[in-house]
């Protein structure tokens, strides 16, 4: 059993806290006595970020950087250092998506999205490993997807992150062990993040994330109960969570099916939009705080949801053990 944390006092670097699920997570941590170190690319959301945790009576220094430049990472551990003395947890978040055909998207838009989604979070790993081994304590916890364990169309280049970021996590977490390090991970499921306002897409239509879409302050507070409790992988969501990896074992061809037929009409809204690079490259203004256009899905919609799958995988698996037993 995990043993439980006590969180007032500690110090951590959360990245990618100029929105979304990095905003969110920041704000909770500081809620439970957390000294933050937030970083991300947007100063001025940062410093509405800071104004924000000051007013609830918390600590945030503020340091820009981008996850993809080295120097600006060791900046970031090293400012945070100077500041408290010492890091605690790193909260790996940055993130960034593409929406597209693989064999259409331009080379450098993969490229980008594996350097900010994955090579991110192993380059602030790298940066905080010798001041935790210096100390023989640490925590790195870090935001992953479903997708990790999943799939989903159009998204090729962030799955194929998702995927290399949890499999490298699991290697970390077996190499520190006894170290007294901690490797905990999030499975967070679409959130009513600023995320899918910033992406680009190939397809002239505004992108939007696989339904159901949960509250962002979900994936926060996963994130939390991690800090508390660390060392563990939280999967915060049922329908886009524990039921999703239950059907992919059970019924694997469901999830395909949807996907395959209907994925691509799932992640597009109807108002057209050009935006072919996004914040890939250079940070956008808007999308600041927690929230993007997208709400989250009304639970009973998400109920429906649940009570359908579960009836479709339920009759193919009962209809397979039929077949296999009729071929017997």
């Amino acid at each position: 059993m995990a043993r439980r944390e006590e969180l007032k006092g500690k110090v951590a670097i959360v990245t990618g806290a100029s929105s979304g699920v990095g905003w969110q997570s920041a704000l909770r941590l500081a809620e439970e006595g957390v000294k933050l170190c937030v970083t991300a690319r947007r100063r001025e959301a940062l410093e509405v970020l800071q104004k924000e945790v000051e007013a609830r009576g918390g600590e945030c220094l503020v340091v820009p950087g981008d996850v993809t430049v080295a120097g600006d990472v060791r900046w970031v551990v090293s400012a945070c250092l100077q500041r408290y003395g010492r890091i605690d947890i790193l909260v790996n978040d940055a993130a960034v998506q593409t929406y597209g055909y693989f064999d259409q998207l331009p080379w450098e838009h993969i490229q980008r999205t594996l350097e900010v989604s994955c090579l991110g979070y192993l380059r602030f790993a790298h940066a905080v490993l010798p001041h935790f081994r210096e100390r023989g304590s640490g925590h790195i916890l870090n935001v992953q997807s479903m997708l990790s364990e999943g799939a989903a169309p159009l998204l090729s280049a962030y799955v194929a992150a998702k995927h290399a970021t949890l499999g490298w996590a699991k290697a970390l977490k077996l190499e520190l062990h006894g170290t007294g390090i901690q490797v905990s991970n999030v499975l967070v499921p679409s959130v009513s993040t600023p995320m899918f306002d910033h992406a680009p897409t190939q397809f002239e239509r505004k992108p939007v994330p696989v339904p159901p879409t949960y509250d962002v302050d979900l994936a926060a507070r996963a994130v939390v109960k991690c800090a508390r409790k660390p060392g563990r992988t939280e999967i915060p969501a049922f329908l886009q969570g524990t039921m999703l990896l239950w059907m992919d074992r059970v019924a694997p061809f469901v999830g395909n099916l949807i996907l395959g037929r209907y994925g691509r009409r799932m992640q597009q809204a109807r108002e057209p939009l050009h935006r072919p690079d996004g914040n890939l490259f250079q940070p956008v203004s808007q999308g600041v705080g927690a929230y993007g256009s997208v709400p989250p899905t009304p639970g009973w919609k998400r109920f429906t949801a649940v009570a359908g799958l579960a009836a479709l995988a339920g009759g193919a698996v009962l209809g397979a053990r039929g077949l296999a037993r009729a071929v017997r």
